[in-house]
């Protein structure tokens, strides 16, 4: 009986802590800005963050860092807390496509809402999302507003 109960307990614990793993934090390496079809590189005071979970839908996002989201949106939300820049959620993504190149990278294009949402807060804009993955690892994203904005911004990623 001890061992059943050992047994019991052990699965009880693994099962907890691979339940506790499925956010995945992933840091921004290098940036580039694309304008006027000129890839530049650039780079913002902080790390440029990205969070998936794995219960979110596929394609979801958290995007923390105050300057390059005041700059991804031109600054047009008038928040009365400016902090509520530090953080975005990518949400209700729809998979417009998905392609492989020959090194194997897939490139999964989502269009969704990125909102912005304080206390009494709240933007949000509709805007393109890539994400370039390889045998199950994210290697980059790039981002645009769907409209205004002709802005395009690439990033290569590390995980924490």
């Amino acid at each position: 009986m001890k061992n059943y109960y050992a047994l019991f307990l052990l699965l009880f614990f693994v099962s907890v802590s691979y339940a506790q793993q499925t956010t995945q934090t992933l840091i921004v390496d290098k940036a580039w800005l694309n304008e006027a079809e000129e890839w530049s590189d650039f780079k913002y005071a902080g790390q440029i963050v990205f969070s998936t979970n794995a219960s979110d839908e596929e394609g979801s996002l958290r995007i923390g860092n105050y300057d390059f989201l005041f700059d991804f949106c031109n600054g047009k939300a008038k928040f009365a807390n400016k902090a509520t820049y530090s953080t975005a959620n990518f949400s209700h993504p729809r998979k417009v496509s998905v392609t492989t190149d020959k090194q194997g990278v897939m490139n999964s294009t989502y269009e969704g809402t990125l909102i912005f949402q304080g206390d009494k807060d709240y933007y949000s804009v509709i805007a393109f999302v890539t994400i370039l993955e390889k045998n199950g690892n994210t290697l980059g994203v790039k981002m645009r507003l769907k409209e205004g904005n002709k802005k395009e911004y690439a990033f290569s990623i590390k995980n924490s």
